[in-house]
This record gives C-alpha cells, structure tokens and sequence, in this order.
C-alpha cells in the first residue's frame, strides 16, 4: 500500500515537473513540489528495498524466509537513523525549502540507488541458499562457498549494495548531513561485521576463502579486513 500511495503520486508529480500536469504557484511552493517528488522516490526506494528483501529471500531460500526477512524491525538503530533523517528533511521542507539539490537527486542520487539495489538484490539470488541476513557461525550441509556471478568480482555484493543504497537514499533526499554520517556509521558498521564474517568463512572454508580473498574486491573504499591483510603480508614475505 505504502509503495503504490508513493509511486502514483510520483508519477503525478514527475509529470508536472516536466510540463504535463502545469500548476500556477510561487518559487516558494514550487521547492517544496520538488522536495515532494524527492520523497515520493525515496519512498518508492525504501518499499522496493524492503520488499525484495523478502521477496528475493523467498524465492531464492525459501527453507529461511519469515516476517523478520522484510528487515523493517531491523534494529534500533536503523529505525533511529530513519527518523532522524526523516527529521533533517522535515526541517528544510518547513523552514528553508530553497536548501536542495534536486537535479543532484535526478542525474546522481536515484542512478546509485537503483544500481545499488540491483547489486544486493543480485547478490541474494545468487548466493541461494548460502545467504542469510545472519551470520551463520555453523557451517549447514548446504553452505557453500559462492565465487561465480557478481561473487567473482565483489566479495561481499550484499554489503556493497546495501551500503551504497543507505548513502544513496539520503543524496535522493538531499540530506547532504545524514549522507556524510551515514557513510561514516554504516562503514564502521561494515567494518566489523565483515571482520567477524571472514572469520567464520575462514573457518568454513580453510582453504578456499583466503585464495577467494587474494582474487576478489571489497567494494567498500578504505575496508581493509585481517584477511586481506594477512595475504598481504605473506605476499610481501615472499
């Protein structure tokens, strides 16, 4: 309902920021039709991203897939870093509406998003069963190591999606503030959670994953995992 409430009103305000739908207001006004649009995008974005989550997990594991699967009660902090971002953007549409970036939103903001969302989501359906929004510290049957597909270029696809998307949505809403802090937590985020991830998949997978690790990209700029470092150093020795 939420997605389909955004995406009609989007298309109506899409068709009158490009001529069709013509309505007589001030400067003033017309900012705030522009931060409306920006919403409705970013709110399109967000259902999209929630529903996939889902949608991809059933599809893709179906043997793992519940209602936490959507990720909307993710944690207590995802929902505080929402709300605060829907604050900042509340803030400007009420005091200083002239304070946006839309052509940012149009030609840089929506294209990383988009292809942002496409990475995570590919990354899910290819990984199959071997994906779970849990770190899995044992090793099921069917848990393998994925290096084919977007796997061969990126080691963890899922993150890079996903931490690109946070950074991306807050650009769509021109929240030049919540995009600098949301690079910076969901780095640091990343920064451990990947760390401890390797860890398990080293144990997993002796053999295979550090020679995964010496072939592949983390995607995310400045990530340097004990992993990588540790092939760096044997390199360098040798």
């Amino acid at each position: 309902m939420l997605w389909g409430v955004h995406f009609a009103l989007w298309i109506l305000l899409s068709l009158n920021w490009v001529g069709f739908l013509p309505v007589g207001i001030d400067t003033f006004s017309v900012d705030r039709l522009r931060m409306a649009w920006q919403w409705c995008t970013y709110g399109v974005c967000v259902c999209t991203f929630h529903l996939l989550e889902f949608g991809v997990t059933a599809i893709s594991n179906p043997t793992v897939v519940s209602a936490d699967s959507f990720l909307v009660n993710h944690s207590l902090t995802y929902t505080a870093a929402a709300l605060t971002s829907w604050t900042e953007f509340g803030l400007r549409v009420a005091l200083v509406p002239s304070w946006n970036y839309p052509s940012m939103s149009v030609c840089v903001a929506l294209p990383l998003v988009l292809l942002s969302q496409m990475i995570r989501s590919l990354a899910m359906a290819t990984a199959g069963e071997s994906f779970n929004h849990l770190i899995q510290t044992t090793k099921k049957e069917n848990h393998v190591l994925i290096t084919h597909g977007i796997y061969k270029l990126l080691r963890h696809p899922s993150y890079v999606g996903f931490y690109y998307w946070s950074v991306g949505t807050q650009l769509l809403l021109g929240n030049i503030l919540h995009a600098a802090a949301f690079a910076v937590v969901s780095w640091v985020f990343f920064n451990r959670r990947i760390a401890y991830e390797e860890e398990s998949l080293c144990l997993h997978f002796p053999h295979e994953y550090p020679a995964y690790v010496a072939r592949s990209w983390m995607g995310i700029p400045f990530l340097f995992t004990k992993v990588e470092y540790t092939k760096t150093a044997m390199k360098d020795k040798q």
